[in-house]
Order: structure tokens, then C-alpha cells, then sequence
């Protein structure tokens, strides 16, 4: 602690080189902060995916056959399944925060397809069931438009025509779900028939279908069972958990993991010889003090010792700031979006991490400078100009 004071001088010898320092070390943290902790947001959605439910679908996108129901179910190890329509509507006018997916399932079977979370009453999931016209809607869309149970709400289908040319389609609302690992999730469910009743066109045809295994151990053999029945078939499936179908879609996005990296690496190369450079600048200008100091008595390596910490100490403390931003930034980011969007939460692994990189980063730039202060010559640096 006695040294304290010489590395608090040190470090604001020249206040606006060390600003301008700590700054560029607090935005590449903030922006390491912000990209680790959104891509945790991700991963932790894929691990929330069941292992012992499976999801099948066309390899190519295209609609299955609602024919096929009867033998998935006829698959040794199918405990239960059931089947997905989706389609994208807004409500009142086109805007940005207006659109919403639409579920159509079937009532009978409708917690299989929500997510594992989902939580709703069992009196209006029998509501659902009865109601040709009945909906289910998320939290998150009920507190959006303000809507309730029993209110009449018209949305308008981008990609879905009813038979009679419109597009709206016209809902009753029985239910409302809560998913708290997703509590910013627009989304409604109908029933499967009223919409393939109503609709013009794939009258008789899914998009997914979602099974429940009796065992999860078996959850991989039992989908290449679903795919090997129809092989041969006009209408091929693949089959895979709940977890990796998520995985799969969040890969279409691309390889975050490398494009995180790739960024946060050319950010902390960058760190590395700004710091590098700021603290040889500062031995030069301190070359004479370094001197005086071994003069009076400090040993070679405390001066080393001493020009290591300045940097740690700047390093660690802006790496600090910038992640606490962006702990902020990130908590808000659900309040600022107006739920829209869930906040993320960043862990102590990133933050730990950050830390240590920031430490690493500190001494390993600094090692030149604090070197050349431990072999630097009395007589060599008083008399030089």
C-alpha cells in the first residue's frame, strides 16, 4: 500500500495521454461486454431446448402432409405428438412493433408446441379447446395492445389469404400464456382447423410436427426411426431435438463464436500496442525520475514492479467501466425497447474473463518498458539530454 501514491502519479503523469488511454480501453470492453453477453442470451435460449422432444420437418421447407400424424404417432418410443402452422400478421397497421407470429396448432395437444416454460391456466387451455375461434396469446402481446381475456381482435395475414380473398383473420381471446426465459415474446396460437378450414391454399398440411419421446437417451435413434419411415417418400423429413433444431437455426445467422472472436481479438491486439506505446511513451518521459528513484534506494525491480502496475491498475480499472456499461446497457435493454426485447444479463464467467484479459493485456504491453526501467543505467539517464 505504501506505493500506492507513486503508481496513482504515475499512471495521471500526463492526464490527457491516460484519458484518451482509458477511454479506448473502456469502448473495446464495452464492446466486448455487449457481444459476449448477447450471444450468452443465445446460448442460454438453445440450452432451454428439451432434449426429449423432437421436431420434424422438411429438409427443404416445405409443408407436410397432415396424413403423416397417424404414423409418427405409430413410432415405437413417440409418447405423444403433435403439429405447427405458422404464418406472420400485425395488428391495425404495418408498423415496427405491430407484427407477431401466429401459431396454428392443435388444442388438444397445445402445451407440446409452447415452450418448455410456458405457463397457463388449465380452465382457459379448456377455453381453447372449445372455442373455434379462440386464441392464445403471450404476456408480453396482451400488455402491448392492452388486449384480455374475452376481447374480439382482427390481424391482418402477410402470407395467408382466406378462401373468401381477405386476409384478415379474427380471433377471440381465451388465454393468455407466460414464458419467463422469453417474457418479451410476441406471439399468438389458434386452432389448427379453424385455420386450414378457413384458408385458400396447403389445406391438409403442416410445417412441423413435435413429438415427445418416452425416453431422451433414445430421442436420436427414434428420430432417424421418423425420417427412415418416410425416406422414400414425395414428402421427406429430418428430425432433431428441440435443442439442436435451435442450434441449427441460430447457425443460418452464421458463426457468431468466430465473428465475436474475430472481433474481440482484433480489438485487444489493438489494446495491446496502444498500451504498449502509451507506457513506452511514459518511460521515456520519466527516464530522469526512474534514475533519482534508483538513486535514493529502490531496487531494480520495484521500479519494474512499478511501471507494471500503472498499466494494470489503468487497464483493469477502464476494462471495469466498460463492462459495467455494458451490464447496464444490456439489464435496460428490455425497458428501452419497450419489452420488445428481453434483457440480457451478463455473467460473472464474461465478466471474470474480461477482467483477466484486461490483466494480461496490462503486463504483457508493459513488459518492454518495465525491462528497460529495471536494466536502465544511473549515470546513463542523468547525463543523457
Amino acid at each position: 500500500m505504501r506505493y500506492l501514491g507513486l503508481i496513482w502519479a504515475g499512471v495521471w503523469r500526463k492526464p490527457a495521454r491516460t484519458i484518451f488511454t482509458f477511454l479506448s480501453i473502456v469502448v473495446a470492453f464495452l464492446l466486448f461486454g455487449v457481444l459476449r453477453g448477447i450471444n450468452s442470451s443465445l446460448n442460454q435460449v438453445v440450452d432451454a431446448g428439451r432434449l426429449n422432444v423432437l421436431i420434424t420437418a422438411n429438409p427443404g421447407g416445405l409443408s407436410l402432409p397432415l396424413a403423416e400424424l397417424s404414423q409418427i404417432e405409430a413410432i415405437p418410443g413417440v409418447a405423444s405428438a403433435s403439429y405447427r402452422s405458422m404464418f406472420m400478421g400485425y395488428f391495425q397497421l404495418p408498423i415496427n412493433g405491430n407484427f407477431m407470429p401466429i401459431f396454428a396448432v392443435d388444442p388438444r395437444n397445445a402445451l407440446l408446441t409452447m415452450p418448455p416454460d410456458s405457463s397457463l391456466p388449465g380452465s382457459q387451455l379448456e377455453d381453447f379447446k372449445r372455442t373455434r375461434t379462440g386464441a392464445l396469446i403471450s404476456a408480453r402481446l396482451a400488455q402491448r395492445f392492452h388486449w384480455k381475456i374475452g376481447d374480439h381482435v382482427p390481424l391482418r395475414a402477410l402470407n395467408v389469404v382466406r378462401k373468401d380473398g381477405s386476409s384478415v383473420w379474427t380471433f377471440d381471446i381465451v388465454g393468455i400464456f407466460a414464458t419467463p426465459t422469453n417474457p418479451a415474446q410476441m406471439a399468438l396460437m389458434m386452432d389448427y382447423q379453424y385455420f386450414d378450414g378457413e384458408r385458400a391454399g396447403d389445406n391438409g398440411t403442416v410445417q412441423f410436427y413435435v413429438e415427445k419421446v418416452a425416453d431422451a437417451t433414445q430421442a436420436t435413434a427414434i428420430g432417424n426411426a421418423i425420417d427412415g419411415r418416410f425416406v422414400n417418400s414425395a414428402n421427406q423429413t429430418h428430425t432433431d431435438t428441440e435443442r439442436g433444431y435451435a442450434q441449427a437455426q441460430l447457425s443460418e445467422i452464421g458463426d457468431l463464436e468466430f465473428f465475436i472472436d474475430a472481433i474481440v481479438g482484433a480489438a485487444f491486439a489493438t489494446l495491446l500496442m496502444l498500451t504498449g506505446s502509451s507506457m513506452m511513451q511514459s518511460f521515456r518521459d520519466r527516464t530522469k525520475e526512474f534514475a533519482v528513484m534508483k538513486t535514493i534506494g529502490f531496487p531494480d525491480g520495484v521500479v519494474a514492479t512499478l511501471v507494471l502496475c500503472e498499466s494494470t491498475l489503468l487497464c483493469v480499472g477502464a476494462a471495469m467501466t466498460g463492462l459495467l456499461i455494458a451490464s447496464v446497457l444490456l439489464a435496460r435493454l428490455g425497458t428501452v425497447s419497450g419489452g420488445d426485447v428481453p434483457p440480457v444479463t451478463l455473467s460473472w464467467e464474461v465478466v471474470l474473463y474480461g477482467i483477466a484479459a484486461a490483466a494480461v493485456i496490462a503486463i504483457a504491453s508493459t513488459l518492454p518498458a518495465a525491462w528497460r526501467a529495471k536494466r536502465l543505467s544511473i549515470i546513463a539517464a542523468l547525463t543523457a539530454h
